[in-house]
């Protein structure tokens, strides 16, 4: 990218020493030109000053001989000052005025209306603490520069007896021209600014087109068309960067050697790794990762170069580096484990240099997870299975022989042969249902779609149901909350789904329950909702209710009869149909489940 390339940094770099420097004069310009005026001003006033020979209390003989009042003769002094104050000071009310005050800071005289500030007060205070009899004060930006100068009276004993002379001259005149000057900074800063990139690129391109050649060569090489390689004239070039195209040169010369030999050895290990499924991990001596591809980063969460250590003690897996690679008789070379939910089957095996010299250790990892859920449901599948089936035969078993043994009255044996029927129905439901599963599993299910009115069969479902219900002093309710159009889908199929929804919410509700049934229509699918207060399914066992044989309260279950395979056989039919089922429950509070059919495509 050229933001980080030299030849931008050289342009930064000059282009910011530039304007680093044009922009510290002009500001040491301008800080200059305040400081001069502001010296100038003061300069003007103690000139003034020491020219206009200011004295209040000076009397001549004659009027001492005449006893005139020298309170009266300061008034006329100060009178006398003042008619001269505009054209010695040069006042002229806009950009600079004048006020005379008593000792107390009362103004006597002023060429304005303007009271005295904060920093007027202080500058006065100043020139009365002076040995100079004056003071003067810049102030800040929007303020006056500010020449406070004290008169006493030479003549009256009471020393307390002076005038104070205070001049506040505008910053406006100044401001305006420094934001002049500021402005003339500016543009030239914005001309010299576009003329220093402009000779700094042409002055960086010349340093760096010679590397931007050899870099554009040098990745020629890097990607194999070394033939195509031509470097520039050496003899036309810097000293330095012709010893570089003559190292290159060189090193050229010696790739071109060896790189038939080792395309054709990179070639053969891509090739291997590509097709390869398993992960492989090497380490060298120092446990440090020299090699992994992307089964194994994706396996162990690689994301750096993680040492052998880090990598398997970070999963708890005990394995020992130097066992494996020190000693030959060390048979725990292969171990199987748990990562996470993937299982794994690792085998550890050294490799060794041209010398026979130990060099490292390469991990094979293969992913056996499929194969090890499959053998855990198979294991379970068998077990639920056999104990599903044992149960009943065990009670069917019991009752027989007791019957062939013993000789009972009719009513025992009326008894002992239900429970024998019941026992044989609960199998004969348990094989039909597992027989409907593995159709599903070969798919040799022939479904018979066709359009029908699926409010209507749920109705006629619940209907059906309501005896059930009743019994139990149960609330059946069937709503149908809008105009739902012809479904597509396998009618006797459907029916078994929702039939076996319903009657699982009267079998799990309580007595004097309410079930209410929705029937409905959303964008392309028709939705039926049964919703019961019913004992509720734990938060934890909602995502398995859909496993085969999956029970929440097995015992419960068994006790009313189920077999653990309604809800996978529910879910086989509805997705085989283009719909979907989903479930809501709250322990305690009731169950909700969703059922989404598609709807006839018009």
């Amino acid at each position: 990218m050229f933001f980080k390339s030299l030849q931008f940094k050289m342009i930064v770099i000059f282009f910011v020493f530039v304007l680093v420097s044009i922009v510290a004069v002009g500001a040491f310009s301008v800080v200059k030109m305040e400081q001069v005026y502001y010296r100038g001003f003061v300069e003007e006033m103690v000139n003034t000053i020491s020219s206009f020979g200011i004295n209040i209390g000076t009397v001549n003989e004659q009027d001492i001989y005449e006893g005139v009042n020298q309170e009266v003769l300061r008034k006329e002094n100060l009178k006398k000052i003042y008619n001269n104050f505009s054209a010695y000071f040069s006042l002229n009310r806009i950009s600079r005025s004048g006020k005379i005050l008593d000792k107390d800071n009362n103004i006597l005289f002023s060429s304005t209306d303007n009271s005295l500030s904060e920093e007027s007060l202080q500058c006065i205070k100043n020139a009365k603490m002076s040995s100079l009899q004056y003071a003067t004060s810049q102030g800040d930006k929007n303020s006056n520069y500010l020449f406070a100068y004290v008169i006493k009276d030479d003549v009256s004993p009471d020393d307390s007896i002076e005038y104070i002379i205070l001049i506040e001259q505008s910053k406006e005149y100044i401001q305006n021209q420094l934001n002049e000057v500021r402005v003339i900074y500016g543009t030239v800063i914005i001309i010299i600014s576009f003329i220093t990139i402009v000779v700094s690129m042409v002055f960086a391109s010349n340093i760096t087109r010679p590397i931007d050649v050899l870099t554009r060569e040098a990745k020629k090489i890097a990607q194999g068309d070394i033939d195509q390689v031509r470097f520039p004239d050496k003899n036309k070039a810097g000293y330095e960067i012709s010893k570089l195209i003559e190292t290159f040169s060189g090193m050229t010369s010696q790739i071109k050697n060896n790189l038939n030999e080792i395309y054709s050895e990179k070639n053969k290990l891509e090739t291997i790794l590509l097709h390869l499924t398993d992960g492989v991990l090497a380490f060298n001596l120092n446990g440090e990762m020299i090699h992994v591809n992307l089964i194994a980063k994706k396996i162990f969460q690689v994301k750096g170069h993680e040492t052998f250590e880090e990598i398997f003690h970070k999963y708890k897996i005990d394995i020992n580096m130097e066992k494996i690679i020190y000693l030959d008789d060390w048979t725990s070379s292969e171990q199987m484990v748990n990562i996470g939910d993937t299982y794994v089957n690792m085998f550890f095996a050294p490799f060794r240099d041209e010398k026979d010299r130990a060099s490292g250790i390469i991990v094979v990892v293969q992913d056996i997870t499929k194969q090890a859920k499959l053998d855990d449901m198979r294991k379970e599948f068998v077990a639920n299975v056999s104990h599903e089936l044992k149960t009943p035969l065990t009670s069917i078993k019991t009752y027989t022989e007791t019957l062939l043994e013993q000789e009972l009255d009719e009513e025992s044996n009326r008894k002992f042969l239900n429970v024998i029927l019941t026992e044989a129905n609960r199998m004969t439901r348990l094989v039909s249902d597992l027989l409907q599963l593995t159709k599903f599993d070969y798919k040799k299910v022939a479904w018979h779609k066709i359009d029908f009115d699926l409010p209507e069969l749920v109705k006629q479902i619940c209907e059906k149901h309501k005896i059930q219900a009743d019994a139990k002093n149960q609330i059946l309710d069937c709503f149908v909350t809008a105009n739902v159009p012809l479904v597509n889908a396998d009618r006797d199929g459907i029916e078994q789904v929702i039939t076996n929804i319903l009657m699982n919410s009267i079998k799990y509700t309580k007595e004097g329950g309410n079930i209410k049934v929705y029937v409905g229509s959303v964008h392309d699918d028709a939705y039926i909702k049964i919703i019961d207060n019913g004992i509720g399914i734990p938060k934890e066992d909602l995502p398995r209710v859909f496993e085969r044989f999956y029970r929440v309260d097995k015992a419960r279950s068994r006790e009313m009869g189920g077999t653990g395979l309604g809800l996978p056989i529910a879910k086989e039919i509805i997705e085989a149909n283009g719909g979907s089922i989903v479930m809501n429950s709250e322990l305690g509070k009731g169950t909700e489940v969703i059922m989404k059919v598609p709807l006839k495509q018009l």
